[in-house]
């Protein structure tokens, strides 16, 4: 039998991919009850789907907390992928959010979305 390569992990594969991606954007919405937790979670599975097919997009995860829940994805151009999501997604929670991305090494964000936000942070 001939040598086989490395036999790579979802989770080996998505390391390799996030330590040459260079932003984290942040989606975030206001939110305070399960239902809106929920719809979070669905709206997660959509963009991974939908957007992180492409390679350059990792969804980290969420949070839920102090009246705010927050999307975390890792990429390479977050305007690109913002630009993707707008464009691509159909779901209730693109109709109120707002968007922040910090090169991974760094703590402060920048407010991306809407156009008229000029500050972002996390709670």
């Amino acid at each position: 039998m001939g040598k086989q390569g490395p036999i790579l992990s979802r989770h080996s594969i998505h390391q390799t991919v996030r330590t040459t991606m260079k932003f984290q954007l942040v989606l975030q919405f206001k939110g305070a009850v399960i239902s809106d937790y929920d719809s979070l979670v669905d709206l997660e599975s959509v963009i991974i789907d939908q957007i992180q097919v492409d390679g350059k997009t990792i969804v980290d995860g969420h949070d839920f907390g102090s009246s705010e829940m927050n999307l975390f994805m890792t990429v390479d151009d977050p305007a690109k992928v913002l630009s993707q999501i707008r464009t691509q997604i159909d779901h209730p929670l693109m109709n109120r959010f707002k968007a922040g991305y910090r090169p991974i090494s760094e703590d402060d964000f920048h407010a991306i979305w809407p156009e008229t936000l000029h500050e972002f942070s996390i709670k």
